[in-house]
């Protein structure tokens, strides 16, 4: 066991020797140590020499011991130095029980680390974000490397910052400058720096890396500039967000991008809030118009006081002007457990419903019986044509004899002179085509035929409306339904059963996935793999060494990238070892408990709306033969009238 203990050096600060003790974590900065009888403080110890500027700047910030600073940061308190007066480090404030806030945006470290954190929590914790951002400016200082190490939240999503030391103060008219930065986080002005020597950070670029950091705490991971490059090729996460390409904005198509599929986006959020992204990443914000922490507070407060509960999942809170829940779309789409699985006890349909009873309710409501017999030809008698369709069938009939009669002429002419045969048949053709085009274009009769149609396009429409609104199929396929569902309620033992079986054998593929699940892509070093790339993978879900498979298309990721991490998975699978006395992993059984109630869930809450429908499928079908029997009476009547009277102009 090694000691934690800093025995060799020897420290100390303006008010007197300073004790190191235990090592409590160690950064490539530096490390952080307890501080003897001084439980409220810490000391953090630089690895490498202090230059005086440095040594100057702590002191300068150890001056500025604002409460504001205090309560929300690990503020520098004192300088600390070597025997030797070598400037080598400096107390702050101890920051315990807060964890890295990445932790908590992620949904899966998030079931983990806050299994009790709901999306009000995120909220909550976003505007927690904003105020510790507001203190800051306040202040008057500049954080300029925003990013998700500097940023910690508690269980009741309290916030404090940390690695001030790097932050961008003025004291005494002197400026101390941020010369460090996270590119997923720097504003789109300065990703073209390839260094922030010398370069002054404002208000401004802080409010970037703070839009990023709540849309990300809001939308489950999410980066903002992280999509799918609808252009040729692949751009990388800096490139978009020094292009302004917003994945999610309302210009992402002129921006050629558009969010991951089955991602959160800004509908889930009230307008106001989806306003300040807009804001946030538009170029215009580059010129000063990115919403302060303080616009952030309100907006994100105002947003709070209107979430409302799922009805079937109490982990699930969304936006009240929503008509449904996003997040059990989201989860249903994407198979990933957003927040922690909690089950709506007082829904209808738990422990307490009634199978018996329930489906003695459905049993005893009566079919409406099939439908009755309609009218039939014979049950109007012989329909008359009307006088005028008569009449003009008798004109159409004394044009026929008129051609007859006229034929009969030209034959009589051609025998008394034979010499005019031709002169005969050509007047007799004349007039023949006279008469019968008159016939042919008569408008009366025309106009009978086309009410017949309209009346026989009428009776069908209303007989369709007949055949499937007023016989009994709805009422009978309803109760086929409710006796399937009544079937499987029975058989969710069984099914339980069946699937837990199944797990136990899978119990060696169940514990390898969770062993690859706890290898976070965010904490490791795999080469080609930086911060941005991180950024685009947890984008798309792909969080852990779990979610890297050869077949995973993420833009930006050809061949040579997935390859090096699949050797990174691959060396992560090489140390696991199945534990065979190990029964099924809790969490595997209370997903499957979590399926099974979900089924059972909607079972029940089918058969109890059960009656209630079928009584009215039953009123509707009752009602609409009464309206439509008269309807499709009238409608056959007035199509066999229209049959008679269209032969009837015929002639």
């Amino acid at each position: 066991m090694t000691s934690h203990v800093h025995t060799t050096l020897r420290v100390s600060s303006k008010s007197g020797p300073v004790v190191l003790g235990k090592e409590l974590g160690k950064g490539g900065e530096g490390a952080v140590y307890e501080i003897a009888n001084r439980p409220d403080v810490v000391a953090k110890i630089y690895h490498k020499p202090v230059d005086v500027e440095k040594a100057e700047k702590i002191e300068a910030q150890a001056s500025m011991k604002a409460n504001g600073l205090l309560s929300l940061t690990a503020w520098p308190l004192e300088l600390l130095r070597t025997a030797g007066n070598e400037p080598c480090g400096f107390v702050m404030p101890k920051i315990s029980g807060y964890k890295d806030i990445h932790t908590l945006y992620n949904p899966r470290s998030r079931k983990l680390e806050f299994p009790s954190a709901d999306w009000r929590f995120l909220v909550r914790s976003s505007v927690n974000v904003a105020k510790a951002f507001a203190e800051i400016h306040t202040s008057g200082c500049v954080i300029g490397d925003v990013n998700h190490g500097g940023i910690t939240v508690s269980d009741k999503a309290t916030v404090r910052l940390i690695d001030c030391d790097s932050f961008q103060v003025s004291v005494g008219g002197r400026l101390f400058l941020c010369e460090v930065g996270v590119p997923t986080f720097t504003a789109p002005e300065l990703q073209n720096k390839k260094t922030f020597r010398g370069v002054v950070r404002t208000t401004n670029h802080d409010n970037f890396g703070l839009g990023v950091m709540i849309f990300q705490l809001l939308l489950m991971g999410r980066h903002p500039f992280a999509g799918r490059f609808l252009g040729r090729g692949d751009i990388g996460l800096e490139q978009a967000i020094a292009e302004f390409r917003f994945a999610y904005g309302t210009n992402g198509k002129a921006a050629q991008m558009e969010p991951p599929p089955n991602a959160p986006t800004l509908a889930l959020l009230s307008p106001l809030v989806a306003q300040l992204f807009e804001r946030a990443f538009s170029k215009s914000g580059a010129n000063g118009a990115r919403p302060t922490a303080k616009e952030w507070i309100l907006a994100l407060e105002d947003f709070e006081k209107r979430l409302k509960r799922c009805q079937v999942y109490v982990s699930h809170y969304y936006f009240n002007e929503l008509s449904r829940c996003p997040w059990c779309n989201v989860e249903a789409t994407t198979g990933v457990l957003l927040f922690t699985f909690h089950t709506q006890l007082d829904l209808p349909g738990s422990a307490t419903f009634d199978i018996t009873a329930t489906w003695t309710r459905i049993n005893t409501l009566q079919s409406p019986g099939p439908a009755t017999a309609l009218a039939t030809r014979e049950s109007f008698g012989v329909i008359v044509p009307c006088g005028e369709a008569t009449s003009v069938g008798r004109t159409k009939f004394a044009r026929y004899l008129l051609i007859l009669f006229t034929i009969g002429l030209v034959i009589l002419l051609c025998m008394a002179v034979p010499a005019a045969w031709v002169l005969w048949i050509m007047g007799g053709v004349f007039l023949s085509s006279a008469i019968g085009n008159q016939n042919a274009n008569n408008p009366k009769a025309l106009a009978f035929a086309v009410k017949h149609r309209t009346a026989t396009a009428q009776y069908v429409s209303i007989k369709g409306r007949w055949d499937r609104e007023a016989s009994d199929l709805k009422f009978t396929t309803k109760m086929c339904e409710l006796e399937n569902l009544r079937n499987e309620w029975k058989e969710i033992p069984s099914l339980r059963q069946r699937r837990y079986q199944q797990l136990e054998r899978q119990r060696e593929k169940q514990q390898l996935e969770r062993y690859l699940d706890t290898f976070l892509i965010e904490d490791a070093s795999i080469p080609g793999i930086g911060a941005g790339r991180k950024a685009v993978l947890e984008s798309f879900n792909i969080e852990t060494a779990f979610d890297i498979t050869r077949g995973m298309r993420v833009p930006g990721f050809g061949p040579a990238l997935t390859e090096k991490l699949m050797d990174w998975r691959r060396s992560i699978e090489q140390k696991f070892r199945f534990d065979s006395s190990k029964g099924i992993d809790p969490r595997d059984i209370a997903n499957l408990d979590r399926e099974i109630s979900e089924i059972r869930r909607k079972i029940e809450q089918a058969l109890t709306s059960g009656p209630g429908e079928l009584n009215q499928i039953k009123n509707q079908i009752l009602a609409q033969r009464k309206v439509l029997e008269m309807q499709i009476n009238l409608a056959y009547k007035a199509m066999l009238q229209a049959e008679a009277d269209s032969k009837a102009a015929k002639g």
